[in-house]
This record gives structure tokens, C-alpha cells and sequence, in this order.
């Protein structure tokens, strides 16, 4: 089969009829039914067969599907690589952050780009770590940022600060006039546990004792544990770039002691080194990470009288 065989049958495979394939191909369905029996005869075996009217896949055909479907995942990922490639010399700055730094740090550092840079376009994706491979592969991110990042050999790193992972939980739940809060006293408090395959999770393996601090409530995301201890379920265990999202009159947020930390970073494809631009953007970032924000530490009073 040649590849506009391997696609039509793909179309006409997935959609189950010849005009629904051609709908999707933009084409008449004259054209789809040929290119099938042109497929059949080169195969020597039937791909489809009718069945009281309805179109239906033959045996051999649901086993070469599973061979086409992942050819045809490969195909779309050439063709959006591409395209990308295109695209990155428009001037736009394409990146993926995990989802922790999309509602706070990055917008603030893309605004302040712009108003320097009007002329830089931005495409930005919240990317889960284990997603960060794929959106560089196929040239989707010309870089991601992130933490707690799989080395892979094809990749290049640039440092770009620590983050500190602290509790974040209802203000007066603690008293009042601590800088932090020790892992001993975590364990005289209802604590939101996170699930394993959690960035932050991981990061407090070894930290946190299990068998002194067994949660009652396990969350697979940051933001639900922050929107738990927004309603006084417990002490969210979370990043400080989450915190600067939830921390409030309502929510407090001190760094662990002793401290837990972690080093973001931002990777590309060592083929592909990172623009000027980038460059620029990526220490625009790094000073926004650095400066201190007050509700992660002041008390309602203190910004009141500001």
C-alpha cells in the first residue's frame, strides 16, 4: 500500500463508510471506492465487505488497522512538525510551562515582554511534566519549563532558579508570627495528601514520614489541593508558584523546614538552541521568579494598611 492508500483506508477504517471518508478527505467517493479496490488488489485479500447495506472492516483489515493507525500517528506528527518549523520564523515564542507557572509567573512575564517587545507573538501551552518529551519532539514547544525533569540526551537545560515547596491552609489554622512550618508539626494536622505521579509528590518522597502523617484526603493536582484548604479540609502540601495564585486573606503559605526545594529549568532540543528571543524571554522569567510577592507572607492587616 502507498501512502494516499494508507490513508484512505485509514479514513474509511475510522469513519466506517465511504462517503464519511470522503467527507473527511475532501473528496468524492468515487475517488475513495477506487483507491480501496486499487488497495485490495495490491493486497490480494478484501479490506471491507458489505453486510446487509452496512460497510464493514474484514478480519485482515482490523490487523493491518493497528499498523496504519500508529504509521498514521507519525505522519501527523511530521506534518505538525512542519508546520511548526514554518511558524518558528514568524517571530513567536512557543513554550510550554507546567500548569503551576501558566496562572501566575509566566503570564506576568509575558505581559512585561510584550510591553518591551510588541512585536513578539507568544503561544503558550500548560504542559504536565510528563508531557514535556512530546512537545519537543514534535517542535510543538521550542522550549517547556518546568521542574523535576527526565534527563534525555537530546535535550539541553538551562537553569532558571529554585521554587520552595511549603503549606498553604487557612489563615488562623496556625498561630500567627511563623516564618515556616516544620515537618514535626505537619504531623499535628489534618494534611491533603497528593498522589504519587504528582511533581510535588515526588519532590517530598523521603521528607515526609508516611506513617506520621497518613492523609484521609489524596488529590492528583495542586489546585484541588489548594481549593481544599481554601475550605478547611487540611494543609495543601504545594509549590510557592501555586501558592502566589491561592495565597490570600484567606490562605497563608509557609516554606517547609527544613527546607524542601527544587530547581526549574527550561529544556529544547540541543538541535534546535534556543533564539535570542528566548534567551531574553527566559531572563525576563528568571527576575520575575526572583521578586518576593507579599501575599505569600503578609497578614490581611499588613496589606490592608499598605
Amino acid at each position: 500500500m502507498n501512502l494516499r492508500q494508507i490513508e484512505v483506508f485509514h479514513a474509511v477504517y475510522s469513519v466506517g463508510s465511504i462517503s464519511g471518508a470522503s467527507r473527511l478527505l475532501n473528496v468524492s467517493q468515487p475517488s475513495v471506492s477506487k483507491v480501496i479496490r486499487h488497495a485490495e488488489s495490491r493486497l490480494g485479500f478484501p479490506l471491507f465487505k458489505l453486510v446487509k447495506g452496512r460497510l464493514m472492516a474484514t478480519p485482515e483489515s482490523h490487523v493491518l488497522f493497528r499498523e496504519v493507525d500508529d504509521l498514521h500517528a507519525r505522519i501527523d506528527t511530521f506534518q505538525r512538525t512542519a508546520r511548526n518549523l514554518k511558524s518558528s520564523l514568524a517571530g513567536c515564542l512557543r513554550m510550554g510551562v507546567l500548569p503551576s507557572l501558566a496562572l501566575s509567573i509566566t503570564p506576568e512575564a509575558v505581559a512585561r515582554f510584550r510591553r518591551r517587545v510588541p512585536a513578539v507573538s507568544f503561544d503558550v501551552s500548560a504542559i504536565h511534566h510528563d508531557r514535556f518529551r512530546d512537545a519537543l519532539v514534535s517542535r510543538d514547544c521550542d522550549f517547556v519549563i518546568g521542574h523535576h525533569l527526565l534527563p534525555y540526551p537530546e535535550f539541553a537545560s538551562v537553569p532558571l532558579g529554585l521554587g520552595r515547596v511549603g503549606a498553604l491552609f487557612k489563615r488562623g489554622l496556625l498561630p500567627a508570627g511563623e516564618p515556616t512550618i516544620s515537618l514535626r508539626d505537619l504531623r499535628r494536622h489534618e494534611v491533603i495528601g497528593l498522589a504519587p505521579g504528582v511533581a510535588i509528590a515526588d519532590l517530598l518522597d523521603g521528607e515526609v514520614d508516611p506513617e506520621a502523617v497518613r492523609p484521609a484526603i489524596v488529590v492528583h493536582s495542586v489546585y484541588i489541593a489548594a481549593g481544599m484548604a481554601r475550605h478547611g479540609a487540611g494543609i495543601a502540601l504545594v509549590d510557592e508558584f501555586t501558592a502566589r495564585v491561592f495565597a490570600d486573606q484567606e490562605l497563608e503559605f509557609r516554606p517547609l523546614e527544613p527546607a524542601v526545594t527544587f530547581e526549574l529549568k527550561a529544556l529544547h532540543l540541543i538541535e534546535r538552541p534556543l533564539s535570542r528571543l528566548a534567551r531574553s524571554f527566559l531572563d525576563l522569567q528568571r527576575t520575575v521568579m526572583r521578586e518576593p510577592v507579599a501575599s505569600l507572607a503578609a497578614t490581611p492587616e499588613g496589606r490592608d494598611g499598605a
